[in-house]
Formats: C-alpha cells, structure tokens, sequence
C-alpha cells in the first residue's frame, strides 16, 4: 500500500495565531481569526480557525509540535465584540488553551513519542491539514510497506479522511471498545470484526445476546435457540468442565460438602470405566451407584488412581451424582472382628448426609432444569465446544470467523459465566500447546465482557474466581491469543485486566466512575482528553493506546451488516 505524502505543515493560509504563554503540557495563544463567527477555506479544505477540539501545528523551528484547542475566550471587555448586532464587527482578540500533544519532524511527519522541544514566546500557530493529523494518527510514517491497513474510522467533520491502523497497533496488545448504551459500540465491534474478515484474519466471537448474528460466518448455538441444527447446535458437556468450574456451579460449602461432592465425582469416574466388568470387590448396584458402607478400600482405588493418572476428562453421570453423595457419607474406618480396620470404609453415617442435604437438593434441581441439558448429561452426539475449538484453532482448517451464540444460555446458577471462563481456559491451554501462535494469531471477540471478566461467584467462605479471560489478558499476547473486548461498564472491568490492553476505543461515557477508571488504566489519557467522553456523538469515539502517539476524536465507520441492537419503537407500538 502506498503511503500519501507529507507535506509542510505550515501553510501562510492556515496560519491562526501565535503563542503568549507556554507550560509543560499547555499554551495559551493569541486567535487573531477566531473573533469572526466563521470559518474560513483553502482550496477546498476548511480552516476551523479556532474551533473546540481543532488540532494545530505549532512552528518550533528544526521541530513542530502538535497540539489540540481545548479552550477559547475573549476578555471581558471585548466580549459584545461577537454580538453581531452592529453594522461594522468590532476588531476582538480571542484567546485559546491548546493542549501539546507530540513532537515531530515538520519535514517527513515522524514524531519523537513525547515533546523534543517547547514553544517559545510567539511562535506561530497552524490550523493542522486533517491529512496530515491522519498521517500522524495511524503512524504510517512509522509503518513497513508491507503492512495491512484496516480502514477504521473517519475524521468527525470531515468524512473524505480515512483513519487506518495495522493490525499489529489495533490487536498486539489487546483492544477494548467501551461506551455507554446508545454510543456505537456494537456498531464499532462490528465494523472491526468485518474489517478482519475482509483482511483474512481468524477470529471467534463469543455473541452473549445474539447481537452479531447478522455477520456473514458459520454460527453454532449452545441451547434451544430457534436457528439451532444437528449440525450447528454445540454443547460443553458437564464432564469436560473443571472440578474448580464444577463446585463454582454447585455451590458446595468448604468444610462439609466439597469432600464429599469430589468423591462422588471420581465415584462415577469408577463407575464409566469399570461397570461393563466391575472387579471383584466393586459393589456397582443396578441404578450405577457405588456402595462403599463396609465395603474392601483396595478395588476401588485401584482403579481410582488409575483415573487420577489418566490426567485426562473422563465422562460420569450427573444425574447420579445426588444419590452418590448419599453413599459417599461413611466413616473413614470400618471394623473387623470389632477392631478398628483401616482396609475398609465404616459404615453410613446419617450426619454427614445431614451436612449434605442442601447440595443434595440443588444437584437434583439442576439435573431436572431443561435449561441445562446443553451441560448436564447432554447428548453426546452434538459437538462439543472443546472439540470445535480444536478443530478451528487446527492450521489444517481454513475456516476464518466463527461464532459462538450464547443468547440461549441462562443466567441461572451462573453456568453463563462459567460457559464463558471454561472457553477461555480452552483457548488458553491451546495456545500454551503452540497450536495458537504469532504465525497463526486468534482473536477472541467478547461482547459484553463485564458479565465475565475474573468474576467471583460463590459465599464469602466458599468463593470461586473466574479469571481464564483475565490470564489471557495478561499472558495470552506472548501466544498470539489476543482479545477484543466491548462493555459498557468499564468500571466492572478489573483494572489489573484493563491495564493490559494496549487499544481503546472510547464512546460516550457520561459515568464518572467509568472514565476515572479509563484514566487511571490507559496512562495515554489525560483530563484534557477525557473531557470530550461525555459530548461524544454516536458512532464517535476516542482512539488511543500505546501505539498511537496522541488520543484523536474520530467517527466509527458503519458496518456493512448492522448489528440488531435497536431500541423499542414506543410510539409505533402504543399507537
């Protein structure tokens, strides 16, 4: 791709003002053009002239330095001079606050990351060519010929300027696209996900809400979701979840209960492997139970270490998981010829069942809810999620974009959030096995990420934390496993996770809770910058990150497949 060429900053007819007053990060400035109420143009191109939010040039000598008008005023003696009531304007003399932002080379646009060198009293002011802003936004001064240059977005008050950006500035260090509703998130999400499609990227979107289902790209479905097939329905069987997902969804208490639930657990394991020819020894009843009360230790364990060696998922059954507990309530030590015998297990004990009644009960309620046959005892013909994403992450499968449509998984006992915390742990363990890697990069695309990002499920004495995403965040890049996350509570994002992510794309964000924790997470903005996030307009957003030498406004290209996020249509409905 060829890159447009740089051209002098400073042009006589773009020249605005000059600079009286001169901090660390700040400049006041004379506007002797800003008091007119109007703009003026050069050949074609209009010239703010001292406009709010206006990037300037500012002439340093053997450097410029790029700046952005934050603040414009006149004195209070000259402030009727604007009125525009009298027949001849007052002449005024307008003041402006600029922010400096980066210094560079006015000769070929390369900047020095930071300012080289300050303005000095009366240095001259320029209303900066929006080309050239672009050519400083995307770095592509900077940038190898061969790269690839997605077009993201355009300039706010000039559509005819394309901001584009590599994929290695966009994604290398994560992305988070965060907005209040309403602001061109989705909108935004979308666009990026076509942009990498169109480029040949392979990515997954994990779709909570059925949001993106417009996107042209294979779709598979976890639950009864109306477009679900034999071919396009997934499910992540019980089994293949952890034993830490399993007591997140169970809820077990740390003293009692979660013993007895992890012996009934590997219990079942003994059953699937040995209750075709049981040993001598095993007592399996007819309902696949296993009867330890007074029973010989050494079959069954034997055939238990075997499993724990095996290292491996081994199926067992849900649905006997209640009744096993049951048998699981034994003494330690039996009795033989009524001395203590360590060999077997002693007999039933009614108070341990007692301790148990409670994760009894919700193991039999969960069993029953056929908003849980995708995870327990599902059929196990469908595809499983693990299996799928082996296969795509495969370098022998040339499919690009999947998608991943969760709208029909519950909030109940939270097993979406488990859902979630399991595919990351997945992607996370395939990538450590190298089949994920920096010649054959993933994107994970989230939506929604806050209902799912290191969440915390459980009491306070039996809490489980779900951090598979988080460990992405902050280990995943060295993988060639990035994600691309959207919420639009940033505070509900842990900071540590946020501090991670090298792009953020900023749509309106009108809590101040969320944009101090924007500013406190991503050391590129600053109060000047953060001050636009509340007077954003749809589809406008901040861009900044690591890569970017200064955060810019722009306007969020629309995608070519809208997502279906629309507000309800009150008056037509009432009417």
């Amino acid at each position: 791709m060829e890159f447009q060429e740089w051209f002098s900053p400073y042009d006589s007819t773009r020249r605005i003002g000059s600079v009286i007053n001169v901090s660390a990060t700040e400049i006041i400035v004379n506007l002797s053009k800003a008091g007119s109420g109007e703009p003026s143009w050069s050949f074609g191109n209009r010239i703010a002239a001292g406009e709010v939010n206006e990037f300037v040039f500012i002439d340093v000598g053997e450097t410029a330095v790029l700046g952005r008008l934050v603040k414009v005023w006149i004195e209070g003696g000259e402030r009727l001079s604007v009125d525009g009531l009298a027949d001849k304007p007052t002449e005024n003399h307008p003041i402006g606050l600029v922010q400096i932002l980066v210094s560079l080379n006015p000769s070929n646009g390369r900047n020095y990351k930071g300012i080289k060198q300050h303005p000095r009293l009366g240095s001259q002011l320029y209303s900066a060519h929006p080309y050239l802003v672009s050519l400083l936004a995307e770095g592509k001064q900077e940038d190898l010929a061969n790269q690839i240059h997605l077009p993201l977005a355009n300039l706010p008050h000039d559509d005819s300027v394309t901001i584009h950006v590599t994929p290695e500035k966009l994604f290398s260090r994560h992305c988070a696209i965060l907005g209040a509703t309403g602001g061109g998130k989705s909108f935004s999400m979308m666009n990026i996900i076509e942009q990498v499609q169109e480029a040949g990227g392979k990515a997954i979107i994990i779709d909570p809400t059925g949001e993106y289902s417009s996107l042209p790209c294979l779709s598979y479905y976890v639950g009864e979701h109306p477009s679900a097939t034999a071919q396009n329905k997934v499910t992540f069987p019980h089994w293949q979840f952890t034993d830490s997902d399993i007591r997140a969804f169970l809820r077990p208490s740390a003293q009692s209960q979660s013993p007895k639930l992890e012996a009934a657990i590997l219990s079942q394991k003994v059953v699937t492997q040995c209750w075709q020819a049981p040993p001598q020894g095993l007592n399996i009843t007819s309902d696949y139970l296993i009867c330890k009360a007074e029973k010989i230790k050494a079959p069954y364990e034997l055939i238990a270490q075997s499993i724990n060696a095996q290292n491996k998922p081994i199926n067992w059954g849900f649905s006997r998981l209640a009744d096993q507990i049951i048998h699981e309530c034994v003494y330690p030590t039996g009795y033989s010829n009524r001395m203590p015998d360590p060999t077997i297990w002693g007999g039933k004990t009614e108070v341990d069942v007692g301790h148990c009644l409670n994760l009894i009960s919700r193991i039999k309620a969960y069993a029953d809810n056929p908003n849980l046959k995708w995870m327990i005892d599902a059929d196990p013909k469908l595809l499983t999620i693990p299996d799928l994403i082996d296969s795509f992450c495969s370098p022998q499968n040339n499919q690009k974009i999947i998608r991943l449509d969760l709208s029909e998984v519950p909030f109940e006992a939270n097993s979406r959030e488990i859902l979630v915390n399991a595919i990351g742990r997945k992607l996370l363990s395939v990538a450590r096995k190298g089949i994920i890697n920096h010649k054959e990069p993933l994107l994970v695309f989230i939506d929604e990420a806050h209902q799912f990002l290191n969440k915390k499920v459980g009491e306070d004495t039996s809490r489980f934390e779900l951090d598979a995403f988080g460990n992405i965040a902050k280990e995943g890049r060295k993988y060639g496993l990035n994600t691309v996350i959207a919420t639009q509570r940033p505070r509900d994002i842990p900071e540590d996770v946020l501090s991670q992510i090298g792009t953020l794309i900023v749509h309106r964000l009108t809590n101040q809770f969320d944009q101090e924790i924007v500013k406190k997470a991503v050391g590129a903005i600053d109060q000047r910058s953060a001050s636009f996030l509340p007077v954003l307009g749809q589809g406008e957003a901040l861009l900044l990150g690591v890569d970017f030498p200064f955060p810019m406004t722009v306007k969020m290209k629309k995608p070519k497949n809208e997502p279906t996020s629309k507000s309800a249509d009150f008056s037509s409905s009432w009417q």
